[in-house]
């Protein structure tokens, strides 16, 4: 049972639609919503040090204290029932919104409105709370992420890693009551002539279709929504993206901390997370050491 629902917030707009989204799932959850506002303090020169530094300091404060509550204050409209901690902090971002985090809870944080260079998914904060949470991780982005999901999209490759987050998305499908849509993107690495047949390819679609049955079964047998699967001859990103549509969840794993094997993280997830218009669940699965062991 999820205990806590962490959100970053600094006052933009992607960070507004992570709170909002962050306070519908917690409600949902039954869990309680911490929203984390983080102020970096500012270098200052010889002439600054003393009582003009302490003074800037409390200043800082203090505005992120006002903004943190007034994000509270406009949650607590929409939520009334809902319990809700604000956390004002000079600590990096992405060390305050895991300080609390269990492998039970939830972390989201808000995308930039920008895409490839621009994209706030490029800096550092979001890459090192994927990495490190001990929990899923939500980036959000867009207005349209407001409110319980549509449908959730999970992309799986046949790894444990896809098969924990085929589970965590069975589960957050039921906990919202919408259809569960299974993606396994998969691409024949030759060319193949239109008047010849390849058995090497043949028995690639087979593997293919077999891993996403596996996947498909194993979700039915831990929900009670309504699951399909989709066999898309894509690579994982644009099979991913071209199924999602407005108002989607999409999941994908991840090895958590340390390297990551999965196909369907690394320089994948990035992409994915960079060019989605949907809310994107990175799901934590198994360390590296775990797998080996």
């Amino acid at each position: 049972m999820t205990t806590h629902v962490t959100v970053g917030y600094n006052g933009s707009r992607p960070s507004t639609e992570a709170v909002h989204w962050a306070a519908t799932e917690a409600a949902v959850r039954g869990a309680q919503l911490r929203i984390v506002s983080c102020y970096e303090i500012p270098v200052m020169g010889e002439a600054m040090i003393g009582w003009p530094a302490t003074e800037a300091v409390a200043a800082l404060l203090a505005a992120t204290e006002t903004s943190v509550e007034g994000m509270r204050r406009d949650v607590a409209a929409q939520h009334p029932s809902l319990e809700i901690l604000t956390e004002a902090s000079a600590g990096p971002a992405s060390m305050v919104l895991l300080n609390e985090a269990g492998p039970d809870d939830l972390v989201v944080v808000g995308a930039s409105s920008h895409g490839g260079a621009r994209a706030t998914w490029l800096g550092s904060t979001p890459r090192d709370i994927v990495r490190h949470s001990p929990c899923p991780v939500v980036v959000v982005r867009g207005a349209a992420s407001r409110g319980a999901p549509d449908r959730v999209l999970v992309g799986v490759d046949g790894s444990a890693v896809s098969d924990h987050a085929v589970l965590w998305a069975a589960d957050e499908a039921d906990r919202h009551g919408v259809e569960l849509v299974i993606v396994h993107g998969w691409r024949y690495p030759y060319l193949v002539a239109e008047h010849e047949s390849s058995a090497a390819r043949d028995l690639m679609h087979i593997d293919a279709a077999c891993v996403l049955e596996r996947a498909v079964e194993l979700a039915r047998d831990r929900c009670g929504v309504e699951v399909r699967g989709l066999l898309v001859e894509q690579d994982p990103v644009t099979a991913l993206l071209a199924s999602a549509a407005d108002g989607d969840l999409i999941v994908v794993g991840s090895r958590g901390r340390g390297a990551v094997k999965s196909s369907l993280f690394g320089s994948t997830a990035n992409s994915l997370l960079d060019r989605s218009a949907v809310p994107v669940a990175v799901v934590r699965g198994i360390r590296d050491e775990e797998a080996t062991s």
